[in-house]
């Protein structure tokens, strides 16, 4: 197979209210490969009346590019500008490494970027770590915020569907609804293992059909998304005081001085490692015979998420139209990949579907039931 190797995802997430215009601002010429996910923030609020009157989470749009690696700081920083993330709570950019990138049909034009400003004073985070978690719709609220407690900035939750596990569960598959919540979240390096404990720990990942968390190296980001609603008369967020300490020291090194590193408490957890995200993007409405032929060729499972491609707006009649996509995901061995990529594109051919592309990632580590 024609596999690319010199294409990263570009992860934007940002305010339902403004993404439009920050993304019509910003981008000059959509890459062939865009989807936009409609998804909520997370907030927590320490306020007295919290238990009562829960803060409303914001709604978020969520923005993956398939981008050649050469167009990557470009984009950022434009994105960057056009948000303004200097200013807290305006949004995230994330970029993550793929290791291999086919398209079916014609991949389409380069992503080209708007002249906004000069990029001095942006400051991108390397030593991030994405974390993925899919939950039982109701548990993903609680999943987001014992990840804020730890430190997290507010996690992103994307509506999908699950597929594949939930068929071979028997009886229990009655108990276990095919919706599904998708977490995600950027967190500094250090913040990783509290994160990813505590996450599993509240949605009892470990157990039977409630879900599967993952991590993915990130290779530079900005994140700078609302979380904690405090008292009017607090002079600063944790997360403010944290970043400040941070930029006195130097770096994060420091947070290793007051947090548990012997990894009690998770020791008796069985963790995978060393697997890659295999993602599947197609029209939506054509991704069920691309599913079937990955999990006959293997695959224990896929989530989709379903959105808009970008820049394939079209108008009739005078209304405005867009493509709809799905996005499917599985976590499988590397090893499988190529045979796997191989069926699910005989599946697609076969349904004269060519508007497909896949792209896989790095999972150093992901945590379900094991039996």
């Amino acid at each position: 197979m024609d596999y690319l190797d010199n294409y990263s995802l570009v992860t934007v997430i940002l305010p339902k209210e403004s993404a439009t215009d920050i993304l019509d601002k910003a981008i000059a010429n959509y890459p062939g490969p865009a989807v936009m996910l409609s998804a909520r923030g997370s907030i927590s609020s320490n306020k007295w009346y919290s238990k009562v009157f829960p803060p409303v989470n914001p709604e978020q749009q969520v923005v993956e590019l398939l981008v050649e690696d050469d167009k990557i700081t470009d984009l950022m920083n434009s994105i960057t500008l056009a948000g303004h993330f200097n200013t807290s709570g305006a949004g995230a950019v994330f970029a993550t490494k793929c290791g291999k990138a086919l398209y079916l049909g014609n991949k389409g034009a380069s992503v080209s970027t708007n002249a906004i400003g000069k990029p001095d004073g942006i400051e991108y985070k390397s030593e991030t770590t994405a974390i993925y978690c899919i939950a039982q719709k109701d548990k993903s609220e609680a999943i987001a915020n014992v990840a804020m407690k730890e430190g997290a900035p507010g996690p992103t939750v994307v509506f999908g569907q699950g597929r594949g596990i939930r068929d071979r569960m028997g009886l229990l598959r009655i108990a276990i609804s095919p919706e599904k919540e998708l977490i995600r979240v950027v967190v500094d390096n250090y913040d990783v293992e509290p994160v990813f404990n505590s996450m599993v720990k509240e949605g009892k990942l470990d157990t039977p059909g409630m879900g599967f968390i993952y991590t993915m190296p990130v290779d530079k980001a900005y994140v700078s998304l609302p979380s904690v609603i405090g008292a009017n008369d607090e002079l600063a967020s944790n997360h403010q005081i944290i970043k400040a300490i941070d930029d006195i020291k130097g770096g994060t090194a420091w947070r290793t001085l007051s947090s548990d590193t012997s990894g009690k408490g998770d020791m008796d957890k069985k963790h995978l490692s060393d697997l890659v995200r295999l993602s599947c993007v197609t029209e939506r409405g054509k991704g069920d015979e691309i599913v079937d032929a990955a999990i006959a060729a293997g695959a224990p499972g896929a989530s989709i998420a379903y959105g808009t491609k970008m820049g394939s707006e079209e108008s009739k009649g005078g209304i405005n139209l867009t493509k709809e996509m799905e996005v499917i995901e599985l976590t499988v061995s590397p090893k499988v990949v190529d045979d796997m990529v191989g069926k699910m594109s005989e599946a697609a051919k076969a349904n004269d579907n060519d508007d497909v592309y896949f792209y896989t990632q790095s999972v150093p580590k992901a945590l379900t039931y094991l039996g």
